[in-house]
């Protein structure tokens, strides 16, 4: 899963060829542009957690196997395979035609993708002090044996009923790693990603821009677009604006708030996608107050969500009650979502210890009960400020005094993620495996960057969650499933808040475009943008 808050310089990519006809021009379009809210520290496929770093992984890096329609999978870096030896192991003949992108622009021969590329990702990913997120998701790899330059086979560490989605993991260049001990944040790989992908990085700016170039040796048949720019954006709501001005071609996620307008303009498509995804307030369970499953349960029940999707979302929202998205099969309808009981959640703080004077919270010591909120400014920087003002309401109505410290993205992320220096704050995680909640609430991922920044420590939980990675039946992992809603949703570790409806938006000259949620850029080498005709 990845964090999904939705690089100054606009920068010119190639020039545009014009081709005089008949007093018209044709502008033939070589670069589109598309939009992001998160502004990358990383650009490997694995060091980052948010979403746009997974869309643009997609674009510069191909994995072994891919998710084809329903639950079939596609070759890609693997053109076949085999499960064997009863499930715990899975052969695959690789593909021999695959070259790696230029190495750094330096316009050398660059080698081919082998079994040694293999090896190395998976030593990488799973050294201990990687740091990956959500490296628990790898953990059933065991090992890759090679049997020639194109064949290997990997073992897995248990029978699996579908081992094969394990196989849709990133693959990172031999040539460039091998001697890397282990994935880091601020490596040069991560500033200047090599991939096999459809295409190749080329620079980023220092105000966030990444610049592409489409990979001339792709397996697959060049792409139709021979340069593609993201571009990061503060707010959602400038990001929708640059598209209905022409900045843009293409954004992968509207705001709510901005839905209509974009609709509205015929020049564009606006196209509905299902996501698993949800957001909710954070807290953090290693300081003062919020250790008490009792206060934050309270704090939950202060909050009224309803009143929250339709100001703010107009109405386009569902509220959920625990810790996956709602059309995930693990979800468990039994669980409510959390009442809005102001008074019930004033009884719940009394119950906890606290104690109340002019209508303020107090500790038993007679400290006022103050929360710092890290709220982020990114992605829709406008629309977080207005949901954390309502939050800031709804808390100060029970009592409790909310001081909002707003803070660039690249700080949030350092004080939150990385050093836990915060009471609450607002996030979303967006899924490509909905059961996958294991770097969420284990206890093993409450440390530095880890997905685990509530600092969640639960036996139960983590019994729970290390049995339904170790069963094969679905029912019982359903079940298990179900009582691990059931028990986050009684301890509170955040204030589950709603699911929305996700689009994404582009040019109407835009042609070829599908999207798949888990899969942005999955069809892009049928993308093309039609000329601009210009009269003369």
């Amino acid at each position: 899963m990845r964090i999904t808050f939705k690089f100054g310089r606009v920068v010119a990519f190639a020039a545009t060829m014009l081709v005089i006809e008949s007093g018209v021009s044709h502008a033939a379009i070589d670069t589109i542009s598309y939009g992001e809210t998160t502004r990358l520290e990383s650009l490997d496929p694995y060091t980052a957690p948010e979403a746009a770093s997974q869309r643009l992984g997609d674009l510069l890096f191909d994995s072994l196997i891919d998710l084809g329609p329903g639950e079939s999978y596609i070759p890609s870096l693997a053109k076949s395979w085999k499960i064997i030896d009863g499930g715990t192991a899975i052969s695959l003949v690789l593909r021999d035609d695959v070259f790696w992108h230029d190495q750094l622009g330096k316009n050398e021969i660059t080698p081919k993708f082998t079994a040694d590329d293999v090896v190395t990702t998976l030593r990488l990913i799973n050294h201990p002090s990687s740091e990956i997120p959500n490296k628990e998701r790898f953990q059933a790899l065991k090992n890759v044996e090679k049997q020639g330059s194109s064949q290997i086979v990997i073992r897995l560490s248990r029978a699996m009923t579908d081992p094969l989605r394990l196989l849709t993991f990133k693959i990172l260049p031999a040539h460039v790693l091998g001697s890397t001990a282990y994935l880091t944040r601020g490596s040069e790989f991560a500033h200047h990603p090599i991939g096999t992908g459809p295409y190749s990085f080329v620079r980023a700016t220092s105000g966030g821009e990444v610049m592409l170039s489409a990979n001339q040796k792709y397996f697959r048949g060049r792409p139709q677009i021979p340069q593609m720019v993201m571009k990061s954006y503060a707010d959602q709501n400038v990001m929708a604006q640059s598209l209905m001005f022409n900045s843009l071609d293409l954004v992968t996620y509207v705001s709510p708030r901005d839905l209509g307008e974009l609709l509205g303009d015929n020049k564009l498509v606006v196209v509905p996608y299902d996501a698993l995804s949800y957001s909710f307030f954070a807290m953090n369970t290693s300081r003062g107050i919020l250790k008490d499953k009792r206060v934050r349960l309270a704090l939950s029940q202060a909050i009224n969500r309803q009143e929250m999707i339709d100001a703010f979302f107009q109405g386009r929202g569902r509220q959920i009650s625990g810790p996956l998205p709602p059309t995930s099969w693990a979800y468990n309808l039994d669980v409510k979502p959390v009442a809005f009981e102001p008074a019930r959640a004033r009884a719940l703080l009394q119950a906890a210890g606290l104690r109340y004077s002019n209508n303020r919270l107090f500790t038993p010591t007679g400290e006022p009960v103050t929360l710092n909120f890290a709220v982020p400014l990114a992605g829709e920087s406008e629309m977080i400020k207005r949901v954390v003002l309502a939050f800031q309401g709804y808390l100060e109505a029970v009592g409790v005094k909310v001081d909002l410290k707003f803070m660039d993205w690249l700080v949030w992320k350092k004080k939150v993620i990385g050093e836990h220096d915060y009471d609450v704050t607002i996030a979303s995680w967006s899924f490509d495996d909905a059961s996958n909640i294991t770097s969420l609430f284990h206890s093993s991922s409450a440390k530095p960057w880890g997905n685990n920044f509530v600092m969640f420590k639960n036996a139960e939980v983590d019994s729970l969650l290390t049995e339904a990675e170790a069963t094969n039946d679905a029912d019982l992992r359903r079940a298990i499933y179900h009582k691990l809603h059931a028990v986050l949703a009684e301890e509170a570790p955040y204030a589950y808040l709603w699911t929305l409806q996700h689009h994404a938006a582009h040019q109407q000259r835009l042609l070829g475009v599908q999207v798949e949620p888990f899969a942005f850029f999955k069809h892009v080498l049928a993308w093309r943008m039609e000329p601009l005709n210009v009269q003369n």
